[in-house]
């Protein structure tokens, strides 16, 4: 993959992500006729712009970025058109609209994927196997159960049993018969061959911990389809908001990092393998960015919506220029956070 076809991979991955977010701002604006002054694609001095009706379309010459500029949306205006001059209700749709249509925008993505580039056929939850003299023979668990919920979380996919599976002691719910059957499990440490067979069990090097079942699969339809791909962006969300926790507490260190030369590094990584693990790589970018760009964090659309809600609870809006001064502050850590994993992308890339 050279070079510049990444490069292009990168921008059209970007720009269509960025674009989806914005419009997502941009109609809903339209819809509650504030006034938009510029809807942009990229970031830097603009390469394209043109004036229809009383907004400003322009694509910018980096493509990481976009904005949708309404009047009012960082000052006091006295324009009742203006972002700011609108209900509560109003300004929360139009913030939280761009994170919307990224999600939306994945599950999409997502549907494509299990539509054309999956097989014939998707793994259930349902148990096809239990392997004898194994940790799920001695809890009891049979085949034809089916899987509802694991250490407290509920499975609705193949995939959840594998994210909320601690490899320790794992409480399991399944329903055999129209019947809930609670279940413990004690996984045991299995040698196994170079085709994933078990051949005994056993510590050491390449051992694996399990419980001694395999799940089954039904033919792909129109309705599995949409089902599994609603549930797999459901797992992606998940999945970040597991790994922000991780992050958090500590269980993942800065150093894993990675911004948006590690995207485009990935992005390398997946092109070569397929298209369809590039399609794969957007949908969990994009999801990233909806569930990300909500949270309340200052200079995020999401901290935009924490101080609508405490508009809200107290009855009256935060001050603008008090509001103005929280944004400015955590735009300049979020830059600061965009360089470090910056460089620390290109220390994995070239310094690993």
């Amino acid at each position: 993959m050279t070079s510049v076809l990444t490069a292009v991979y990168a921008i059209l991955l970007f720009s269509v992500i960025i674009f989806v977010h914005e419009l997502g701002h941009f109609i809903f604006a339209k819809s509650f006729n504030v006034y938009v002054e510029e809807f942009a694609v990229g970031m830097g001095p603009a390469i394209f712009k043109k004036k229809w009706g009383e907004t400003v379309y322009s694509l910018r010459i980096i493509p990481m970025g976009g904005y949708c500029k309404m009047e009012g949306e960082n000052e006091e205006s006295e324009n009742p058109r203006a972002f700011s001059n609108k209900s509560k209700i109003q300004r929360l749709i139009i913030l939280c609209a761009g994170a919307a249509m990224n999600l939306i925008l994945g599950f999409l993505v997502v549907i494509i994927l299990n539509g054309v580039y999956s097989g014939d056929t998707f793994a259930t939850t349902t148990v096809s196997t239990v392997l004898k003299n194994s940790p799920a023979e001695a809890a009891g668990l049979m085949e034809g159960d089916r899987v509802t919920h694991l250490n407290g979380h509920k499975v609705n996919i193949r995939s959840d049993f594998s994210v909320y599976n601690n490899k320790e002691a794992m409480d399991i719910t399944v329903i055999r018969n129209g019947e809930k059957i609670n279940v413990r499990v004690t996984p045991k440490s299995y040698i196994l061959d170079e085709n994933g067979n078990i051949l005994k069990e056993g510590e050491g090097e390449g051992a694996v911990k399990l419980i001694g079942i395999t799940f089954g699969t039904e033919k792909k339809s129109l309705y599995n389809v949409i089902r599994n791909s609603f549930y797999e962006s459901i797992f992606i969300g998940k999945s970040i908001y597991m790994s922000l926790i991780d992050m958090i507490s500590g269980n993942v260190r800065m150093d894993d990092l990675s911004g948006p030369v590690g995207i485009v590094n990935e992005i390398n990584n997946a092109a070569k393998v397929g298209f369809s693990y590039l399609l794969y790589l957007m949908a969990i970018i994009t999801i990233n960015l909806g569930v990300f760009n909500l949270l309340p964090i200052p200079a995020l659309d999401g901290g935009r919506v924490f101080f609508i809600l405490i508009e809200i609870i107290i009855g009256r809006p935060v001050p603008q220029k008090y509001e103005a001064y929280v944004h400015a502050i955590g735009f300049l850590l979020l830059i600061t956070l965009m360089l470090f994993v910056t460089w620390n992308d290109i220390s994995k890339i070239f310094f690993k």
